[in-house]
C-alpha cells in the first residue's frame, strides 16, 4: 500500500503544487545559502549547519543528510566519524547527521520515504530489508557503488549477503552485532569457575546448566546467575540462538516464505532448555533492566549484544569479561543483526547526491575500527582484523563470531512474527502455557500472520 501511495498518489498531488513549491524552495535555498556563506549560521549553532569542510573555497558543497537511530556510546562514535569526514574529504561533501529515537525510528523513516522527506543515507538494520526492498524504499546501488570505488570483496561475505537480493546490492554494510555472554569475574572466581583468566564451562546442555547451578550455589541470593529480561525481545534472542544451533533449526518458513515450517523437535529441545533456566531461577524472574543489574554487580552473567561493551567499560570497579555464546548443540551461533548504510528512494533522484552519499557510506565502512569502539564488529574484513580494532579491550574474544551470526529469517512479516513469538514466550515464563501448548499452535499462528 505504501509503495502504491509513493508511486502514484504522491506524484499527482505534487504536480498541483509544483509551481508554488519551486518558488518557495528557491527563495529558502538562496536565503539559507547566503546565511551559510556569510557566517550567520555559526551564530545559530551546530544543529543548523555541519562541520566545516576543507577545500570549499571555489566549489559549492554537496549537502548530504544522514539519519541514525543510535543512543549511548554509539552516537558519540558516529558523531566523531561524521565530523572527521566533513573535515577530511576532498569531494566537497558536507554531511549533516540527525539522530532519532530508536523506538519509532522505522515508522518515522518509512513515513519520510513515502512523503519524499527521506534523508540521502540512513542506518537501516539488515533485518528490515525484507520489507524495504519489495516496497522500493531503498535503492539498488550496483552502478553507483562501482562509480564510488566500492570493492565488495572487502566485506565479510556473511554480512554482505544480508544486504543483497539475488545479485543486487542495496546498502554498504557497516557492522554486525550479536549476543554474547558478559561475566563478572569476581562472582565466577568465587564459584571456582574463573581460573587463570579462563571461564571454566563444559560443553553441551549439561555443561551449561551445571555451570549456572554452581554459580547459583556460591553467589549471594540477590545476585542473578544469568540476567535476561523476560518481558522484552532478549528472551527471544536467547531461544533463537539455541534453536539455530541445532541441525535443522533456525527456520520458521518454507523456502518461498509463504507458509510456516518450524523444526518442531529442535524448537522443543531448545525451548525446554530456556524454560528450565527460568523454572530453576537460574534466570530470575522480573528482570526489567538486565544491563543495570550487571553494571551494579547484581548479575554474574548477562546475555546481551556486543553494543554494551563501551558502556560497561566506563563503570567504575566493574571487573568483567566477555565470551561468545557457548556452543551448546551442533554448531556455534547466536542471534544477531547488522547495521547497514542504505539509500532511501526519492521520486526524483539526484545522481550527484546519490554518488556523494555512497562515497560517504563507503568511507564510514572503511573506518570501521573507530566505529568498533562501540563494540560492533566491522563489516570490512581488514578493519575487523586490524591492530587498531583488535587492540581494543575484549574484541579478540568475540571477533571471529561474526562468521557465526544467526540472523532471523528474511521475510516481510518477520517483525510481526517476532512480536507474536515474544508474546508466546512470555506466556511460558509466567506459567500461562506449557512448551507443548505453544508449539501446538505456533505454525497456525505464523500462517495467520503471513496471510494478513
Amino acid at each position: 500500500m505504501l509503495r502504491w501511495i509513493k508511486q502514484y498518489w504522491l506524484p499527482m498531488t505534487r504536480l498541483k503544487l509544483y509551481g508554488l513549491l519551486v518558488v518557495v524552495i528557491v527563495i529558502i535555498g538562496i536565503l539559507g545559502y547566503s546565511l551559510y556563506r556569510s557566517g550567520i549560521s555559526s551564530f545559530i549553532g551546530d544543529r543548523s549547519h555541519p562541520q566545516s569542510v576543507a577545500n570549499l573555497s571555489t566549489t559549492d558543497p554537496i549537502q548530504i543528510s544522514f539519519w541514525t537511530p543510535f543512543s549511548g556510546g554509539d552516537i558519540s562514535f558516529m558523531n566523531e566519524l561524521v565530523q572527521r569526514y566533513n573535515q577530511e574529504n576532498t569531494d566537497h561533501i558536507v554531511v549533516t547527521m540527525k539522530n532519532n529515537k530508536s523506538d519509532d525510528y522505522y515508522t518515522k523513516l518509512s513515513t519520510a520515504i513515502v512523503t519524499e522527506e527521506a534523508p540521502d543515507v540512513a542506518i537501516i538494520h539488515a533485518s528490515m530489508f525484507a520489507q524495504y526492498i519489495p516496497a522500493d524504499f531503498i535503492q539498488n546501488i550496483n552502478t553507483v557503488a562501482s562509480q564510488a570505488g566500492v570493492n565488495w570483496q572487502d566485506f565479510n561475505p556473511s554480512i554482505l549477503a544480508r544486504t543483497m537480493m539475488q545479485t543486487n546490492h542495496y546498502a554498504i554494510p557497516l557492522d554486525t552485532h550479536f549476543s554474547v555472554l558478559y561475566y563478572n569475574k569476581k562472582w565466577l572466581a568465587k564459584a571456582g569457575l574463573y581460573r587463570d583468566g579462563q571461564v571454566q564451562i563444559q560443553p553441551g546442555e549439561k555443561g551449561f546448566v551445571d555451570f549456572l547451578q554452581t554459580l547459583q550455589k556460591h553467589i549471594p541470593q540477590d545476585v542473578a546467575p544469568l540476567a535476561v529480561p523476560n518481558v522484552r525481545i532478549d528472551s527471544l534472542w536467547l531461544w533463537w540462538s539455541l534453536y539455530a544451533q541445532i541441525e535443522g533449526g533456525g527456520q520458521l518458513y518454507t523456502a518461498d516464505g509463504q507458509r510456516a515450517a518450524v523444526d518442531m523437535p529442535a524448537a522443543k529441545r531448545s525451548l525446554e532448555l530456556v524454560t528450565s533456566l527460568y523454572e530453576q531461577q537460574l534466570i530470575p524472574p522480573n528482570i526489567n533492566d538486565a544491563s543495570n543489574e550487571f553494571a551494579q554487580g547484581k548479575a554474574a552473567m548477562l546475555f546481551l549484544g556486543v553494543w554494551s561493551i563501551g558502556s560497561f567499560e566506563k563503570v567504575p570497579d566493574l571487573d568483567f569479561g566477555v565470551m561468545p555464546f557457548p556452543q551448546i548443540y551442533d554448531h556455534a551461533g547466536s542471534w544477531g543483526d547488522a547495521h547497514t548504510l542504505a539509500f532511501p528512494t526519492h521520486h526524483e533522484q539526484d545522481p550527484e547526491k546519490v554518488l556523494a552519499a555512497v562515497k560517504f557510506a563507503h568511507w564510514l565502512a572503511k573506518h570501521g575500527a573507530v566505529w568498533g569502539e562501540a563494540g560492533h564488529v566491522p563489516a570490512v574484513q581488514s578493519e575487523a582484523l586490524s591492530q587498531t580494532y583488535l587492540s581494543l579491550p575484549l574484541r579478540k574474544e568475540y571477533v571471529d563470531e561474526a562468521n557465526h551470526v544467526e540472523y532471523f529469517p528474511s521475510n516481510p512479516k518477520q517483525i510481526m512474527i517476532s512480536d507474536a513469538l515474544i508474546n508466546e514466550l512470555e506466556k511460558i515464563w509466567y506459567g500461562k502455557q506449557s512448551v507443548d501448548q505453544m508449539l501446538d499452535h505456533l505454525e497456525p499462528l505464523i500462517n495467520q500472520i503471513l496471510k494478513e
